[in-house]
């Protein structure tokens, strides 16, 4: 990690090193999403990632950030796509990710062991099966779209005990972000 990065500096320069969508990749505080919110339209969308726990053991899994999301700073979800990357075993945890507020979710590992046991059929399969999952549980929550799903959906008591309860921590936040580096919680 490069200590010089920051909001108020990087993003800039990167918007006008490049004429691509910017996606902001490993965010794992609710304070980085609110701040890459307030760099929209630069900043098209956030990825929701712990890199599976190879950049520090003890960091969140990726949908304890978006309930904290939901919880801190819900206005993100209105300027940014959120993307939950990491924890997508079954078609259930796409639907909670998206009752959420996700827009999309990874399926990395799950792929790969697709690769893994069949090559590309089997990428092909965990496709299918994932589908067919999300499909079967949307059902059962009486949703035909994914535009039909919701917070109503999803019981996150059972979660919310482990994700962050302190002050939002926004306050000092709001408004001017000069340079303000959020360090992760551990």
């Amino acid at each position: 990690m490069d200590p010089t990065l920051t909001w108020s500096e990087t993003l800039p320069w990167l918007a006008k090193h490049t004429n691509k969508t910017i996606i902001l990749k490993g965010l794992q505080t609710h304070e980085d999403a609110y701040l890459a919110s307030q760099h929209a339209p630069r900043v098209k969308g956030i990825i929701l990632s712990n890199h599976g726990g190879r950049a520090a053991d003890t960091a969140p899994p990726s949908v304890h950030t978006l309930m904290e999301i939901r919880k801190y700073c819900p206005e993100v979800f209105d300027k940014l796509d959120v993307v939950v990357d990491g924890g997508i075993k079954r078609g259930t945890d796409v639907v909670k990710a998206l009752c959420l507020g996700a827009k999309a979710v990874g399926i990395g590992r799950a792929a790969l062991f697709g690769l893994g046991a069949g090559g590309i059929e089997g990428v092909e399969r965990v496709l299918e099966i994932l589908r067919d999952e999300t499909m079967t549980a949307m059902r059962l929550l009486g949703a035909e779209k994914v535009e039909e799903l919701g917070l109503r959906h999803v019981n996150t008591r059972a979660a919310e005990r482990d994700i962050y309860d302190g002050p939002g921590g926004m306050d000092g936040l709001r408004g001017a972000v000069k340079g303000l580096l959020v360090r992760a919680k551990l």
